[in-house]
């Protein structure tokens, strides 16, 4: 039993953070600290909330080749070079490199706790969007 654990454990981290994510986006709320911040504070404690309800794009994370596709419909409207970051609990931190801003995503695959956040550090504000209404789709 031991063994088959660590076996599917070697499996879903290998799967998750060697192809493709590509990550469907409908609904999140929106914090924003006016203040540069950390991610948990804006988190434990917004000056602002919003709700969006009708958000329809999608990312593309290729982890093997580095870069991030951001489609809004049929369109492909941005691809960045990203950095990858393996963090504690099996959570990806995917950092978008595009030149003058500092965003980026916080993802867990686990099928069990799946979650995403979308961050952006602003010069004098730190947004973080809670992903709500969500599809992670993985390749097999």
């Amino acid at each position: 039993m031991k063994t088959l654990f660590l076996s599917l454990s070697f499996f879903f981290s290998s799967l998750t953070f060697s192809q493709k994510l590509t990550i469907h986006l409908f609904e999140m709320d929106e914090m924003v600290k006016f203040s540069n911040t950390t991610i948990d504070s804006v988190l434990l404690n917004p000056d602002l909330i919003t709700n969006i309800d009708s958000l329809k794009s999608t990312y593309v994370i290729d982890i093997k080749n580095k870069t991030s596709t951001y489609v809004v419909g049929d369109v492909n409207n941005n691809v960045f070079p990203i950095k990858c970051y393996n963090l504690d609990n099996g959570l990806l931190m995917v950092k978008i490199l595009e030149e003058g801003f500092d965003y980026g995503m916080v993802i867990n695959t686990d099928p069990l706790n799946e979650s995403v956040l979308w961050f952006w550090f602003g010069g004098n504000s730190t947004t973080v969007s809670v992903i709500t209404k969500f599809k992670i789709e993985k390749p097999l």
